[in-house]
């Protein structure tokens, strides 16, 4: 599903989590605020160590359109004193006020909550940590984004997610990295559903944030050769102001895959915090969407392969118009010094001796069996690309110095064949005379 194909990217909506009572009851708000895929600018805690003044110029610096604040219960209502005075004192004079979903279904924190909350328009929602309150809260939030009449794109995303899992009868994860978001989508054929929709995070107009997130030198560090900070930093820039604009050059596209590697680490890790990214990562199918659809299979397979750092074997694929289109299917080894992976391919065994850090691709298109010590015993299909074995430590570490980072990176793609070159120029409509 291409961008713009599906969905709309919706208004955007700034959320702050007031986090009075932290732990399972602030991850509750963050799977809300993912599921909604409105932008996290603030979490602030009662324990938080800035005084009074820090914390309000906090808020007042985050202009919020949405305040949530989950409660368990009036205790946690006492500890929002903390949080409702700065809170008061940074936003009260924003124009718009920012409103307040209140979630907790203890009726001691709502009459005790409420009047701290004043002025701001405070609206009731229930427990964000049972399905009652997160629907209801991810509704209202996502009511806010929608633009009159349209739909959004998350929601086609979950639909998307559900139809495949519930035709395959397994459970998917679905990447979608487009323009300004980054999407991931677990489906389960039980009709379960994960998500986490972050924006803006991507490789067009949110380039620029996906920086602004990870630093350059982060998003330097996965192309294949040296290239300087304010050439990088000009490559980004352009992006974001021609987001629609297609890779022409071996540099340009070499940026693009860069920002879609960070893009969904960083989604990775905002999973991670919500509590919910090893449930995210444990599927048998990781199915590519949007820009990352478009890639050479080398390329997008390598990209979902180092961004979402797949604890188990899977099969890799891409959507083509509504189907599954197989890619790569991967194959990570405990890093020991030396494993054995087993392969089953068209009624012939064969047998793998992995050497730590290695990273290649064997020619196996189809249906494909592993096993060995280490290794989840998994049936997975393969594509273009083959089985990737991959033996390298994880989480993947990088040096810091072009010398030794260059020929390392340059190494894994050119293992799979996946070194950014010129793309074929795009098509041009004939002008009329």
């Amino acid at each position: 599903m291409r961008e713009g194909d599906g969905g709309a990217a919706g208004r955007p909506v700034r959320v702050v989590i007031l986090a009075a009572q932290s732990g399972p009851l602030e991850q509750a708000a963050r799977r809300v605020v993912l599921k909604a895929g409105v932008e996290l600018v603030l979490v602030l805690r009662a324990g938080d160590p800035r005084h009074f003044g820090e914390r309000a110029q906090a808020l007042r610096d985050a202009r919020p359109d949405v305040v949530v604040v989950p409660l368990a219960d009036k205790g946690g209502a006492e500890e929002l004193v903390l949080l409702a005075e700065p809170l008061r004192f940074g936003c009260a004079a924003q124009s718009p006020a920012p409103h307040v979903l209140l979630a907790t279904g203890d009726d001691g924190a709502i009459a005790r909550a409420t009047p701290l909350l004043a002025p701001f328009d405070v609206e009731l929602v229930p427990d964000v940590r049972g399905d009652s309150g997160r629907i209801r809260a991810v509704t209202r939030l996502r009511e806010m984004r929608a633009d009159e009449g349209g739909r959004l794109r998350d929601e086609v995303l979950e639909e998307l997610a559900a139809r495949l899992a519930a035709e395959r009868s397994t459970a998917i994860l679905l990447v979608d990295v487009v323009g300004s978001s980054t999407s991931l989508v677990h489906a389960d054929p039980a009709g379960g559903l994960l998500a986490a929709h972050v924006r803006p995070l991507g490789t067009g107009a949110a380039a620029d944030r996906v920086v602004a997130r990870a630093g350059l030198d982060r998003v330097r560090r996965w192309i294949p050769w040296a290239v300087d900070q304010p050439t990088l930093l000009e490559q980004v820039f352009n992006r974001a102001r021609w987001p629609g604009a297609v890779p022409t050059d071996s540099g340009s596209l070499a940026v693009e895959i860069a920002l879609a590697h960070e893009a969904i680490g960083h989604a990775v890790s905002d999973a991670l915090a919500a509590g919910i990214g090893p449930q995210l990562r444990a599927v048998p199918l990781v199915v590519l969407t949007g820009r990352l659809a478009e890639l050479a299979p080398a390329q997008a397979s390598l990209v979902a392969v180092d961004a979402l750092e797949l604890p188990a074997p899977a099969s890799i694929a891409r959507e083509q118009e509504g189907s599954v289109v197989p890619l790569a299917s991967f194959v990570p080894v405990a890093p020991t010094r030396r494993g054995t992976v087993r392969f089953a391919w068209s009624g012939a065994p064969r047998e793998e001796r992995v050497e730590r850090d290695a990273l290649y691709a064997l020619p196996l298109e189809g249906d494909v069996d592993v096993s060995g010590a280490g290794v989840t015993a998994s049936h997975l299909v393969a594509g273009p690309v083959g089985a990737i074995v991959d033996g390298r430590v994880r989480p993947l570490s990088l040096p810091l110095r072009d010398a030794e980072r260059v020929p390392l990176v340059a190494r894994w793609y050119a293992s799979l064949d996946a070194v950014p070159r010129d793309p074929p120029p795009v098509a041009q409509e004939a002008t009329p005379a």
